[in-house]
């Protein structure tokens, strides 16, 4: 799996907890109680759907909050492996339950790739993110979930980055136009990014061909047919897409993405990277080819999350928040190797008081 150089710490602030059953005098709590319960900060974050889902509105119910990222080796998932079991034994009790999982990577957890990511790993319940970087940076900042500036650095996509629109013709002859993402990205159009690339190469689909538009999905490493109506909401910073008219082969379409020009792609998926041309060499983005003289000679660029898995696997922690009908920090878990059917336990307990 192709994996970013991400290291997220998450804290809660220890004087806000503590061990002992608090004001909840006969009500068994596993996991780590607020003697002084915090209201939980109020957010209002984009789902898989591009739906607004904002917290406030689940007050009433428990809500479970967690973090994490899809590009996580291993931590995530467990915690999401927990979370899921939970969300499968709620019986009951699911009515009064919201399970909630908020990304610490933006540029690449962006709506569309949680659903397809959900898709695969057969979640239900709500993941969350944003178009904009800084409204998550705020929610992580009031929930007191440190992550560290290489993590945010990283999560923005790399200089030099592009994206691309293909188009095919009847006669299954193919043009391509790449874009880089920094002017698109800065552009008052960039919603209509297919426009702008076709205006940009000069080309206008024959209103009298029947078109198909196809997005570039790298997890399943194809072309995936998509509905008109939902263009404008397709562009980030992996945006690939193209129009293939009536007639034409889709067995023959190049790949979304081939190293912005400058080599091929070996592998497909999680394991994708570039094989660059000559006087090139990859970037910080594995699937990226940027001139030798932009790098330092002696500098080894690997895989983006290597150089951090060790301290990735002794530093790195969650907390699981589990908040009660009042929308107030109730209960903390930290770690991923928690019980779950304590965890379970203390969600039904919120739940019947």
């Amino acid at each position: 799996m192709k994996i970013l150089q991400l290291l997220a710490i998450f804290m809660i602030i220890s004087s806000s907890l503590t061990g002992c059953l608090g004001d909840n005098v006969g009500n068994k709590i596993n996991g780590i109680e607020y003697k002084n319960p915090p209201d939980a900060p109020d957010f209002s974050l984009l789902n898989q759907n591009r739906e607004n889902i904002t917290l406030s509105e689940f007050e009433g119910k428990v809500v479970v909050v967690a973090f994490l990222y899809t590009s996580c080796p291993d931590v995530c998932l467990a915690l999401s492996a927990n979370l899921d079991w939970v969300d499968e034994n709620l019986d009951d009790y699911s009515d009064d339950v919201i399970i909630l999982s908020i990304t610490i990577d933006p540029a690449r957890d962006t709506p569309e790739r949680f659903a397809s990511w959900m898709e695969i790993m057969g979640f239900e319940w709500d993941h969350l993110s944003a178009d904009r970087a800084s409204t998550l940076v705020k929610v992580w900042e009031e929930w007191n979930i440190v992550v560290d500036n290489d993590h945010i650095n990283a999560s923005e996509p790399p200089e030099g980055s592009t994206n691309r629109v293909v188009v095919m013709y009847p006669d299954n002859s193919i043009v391509s136009i790449d874009l880089l993402y920094s002017e698109i990205a800065s552009s008052t159009t960039k919603a209509n990014f297919s426009d702008l690339a076709l205006e940009s190469g000069n080309i206008t689909l024959d209103s009298e061909t029947n078109w198909q538009l196809y997005a570039w999905d790298s997890d399943s490493w194809n072309w995936s047919i998509q509905d008109e109506s939902h263009l404008d909401s397709l562009f980030d910073s992996q945006t690939n897409l193209a129009w293939i008219a009536d007639g034409g082969n889709l067995s023959q379409m190049p790949p979304g993405i081939d190293c912005n020009g400058r080599g091929w792609v070996m592998g497909e998926g999680g394991g994708a990277h570039c094989m660059c041309d000559d006087g090139y060499e990859r970037g910080e983005d594995m699937l990226t080819c940027v001139a030798e003289d932009e790098h330092d000679a002696s500098t080894t660029i690997d895989d983006p999350h290597e150089q951090s898995l060790s301290d990735y696997g002794v530093g790195h922690s969650t907390v699981t928040f589990i908040l009660d009908k009042e929308l107030r920090k109730r209960v903390a878990w930290s770690g991923t190797n928690w019980d779950v059917t304590l965890f379970l336990e203390d969600v039904k307990t919120l739940v019947d008081e």
